[in-house]
């Protein structure tokens, strides 16, 4: 990239416009900051699959397999449809393309407050095979503050070295064991909290399609008590529910993922709804 085309990150960049946006709309909440990686646009670019590389499995960056991700930049070439907002993030180091499903009002408010030109905290996931990588946005708001870029790639350089200090000889680790919690700063994650409700069964006849399950397996997710779950649903808790076999219910919630409603949170076995 030339840079004549990297975007400008000087304090004047950001307008008034921008900050009216970012005032004019609810706080984000952030969904699924809890155990998110901070990263730029090269290394999700670079990151390799792990294992076979086969579809679902995590992507590595550093040796550690990443769960959520934040990035930091320029929004381009957004483009809105009734069930979807596509954008393009540049962050000075690369392109990446996002999708963000809407799903209700809420998520109309906030994809509303993003336009062209705007800097902007993205978390979300990657997801899909090495050749065709597919970022999903859970969370976007406008970026108010100049520090707050500066700060974000100071996370970048310091996870990266923390990473690479001690992946020698280690398998991969997730990014939940790190301990980083990223909304506007860099803290100490606390340890997850198990699921406390114990609601009755849920029965699945053998005979019901896998579109009637997956939604069966969404309403889970949906019930008030794992909606305040800070980490989500442990994928254990949804099989005890369904007394289903674990393969049938992780295909259901990869359904889920693959269409914005889930998303992973500390781990690949805990999800949460959008």
């Amino acid at each position: 990239m030339t840079p004549s085309s990297q975007p400008d990150f000087s304090p004047s960049q950001f307008t008034s416009t921008q900050n009216a946006a970012a005032d004019s709309t609810t706080p984000s909440k952030m969904r699924g900051a809890s155990s998110t990686m901070p990263l730029t646009v090269k290394q999700v670019v670079d990151a390799q699959q792990s294992g076979t590389g086969e579809k679902g499995a995590p992507f590595v960056v550093d040796g550690v397999e990443m769960a959520n991700i934040r990035l930091v930049g320029m929004v381009n070439g957004k483009v809105e449809r009734t069930t979807d907002v596509t954008f393009t993030l540049d962050d000075g180091t690369g392109r990446l393309d996002f999708i963000r499903w809407v799903n209700d009002a809420s998520d109309s408010s906030e994809t509303a407050a993003i336009q062209n030109g705007m800097y902007v905290a993205v978390i979300g996931s990657l997801k899909g095979l090495q050749e065709r990588k597919r970022a999903t946005s859970f969370s976007s708001r406008p970026i108010t503050d100049f520090n707050e870029v500066t700060l974000h790639f100071i996370q970048c350089v310091r996870m990266h070295i923390e990473n690479t200090k001690s992946k020698a000889g280690s398998p991969a680790r997730t990014s939940s064991s790190m301990g980083v919690s990223v909304s506007n700063g860099f803290s100490e994650s606390s340890t997850p909290t198990s699921l406390k409700s114990n609601p009755a069964p849920v029965t699945s006849g053998a005979s019901g399609s896998d579109t009637d399950l997956s939604t069966q397996v969404l309403n889970i997710f949906k019930e008030p008590a794992n909606l305040e779950s800070e980490h989500g649903v442990h994928v254990d808790e949804v099989i005890k529910r369904f007394k289903l076999p674990e393969k049938k219910i992780m295909d259901a919630i990869l359904d889920n993922v693959d269409l914005g409603h889930l998303y992973s949170t500390i781990d690949d076995s805990h999800f949460k709804s959008t």
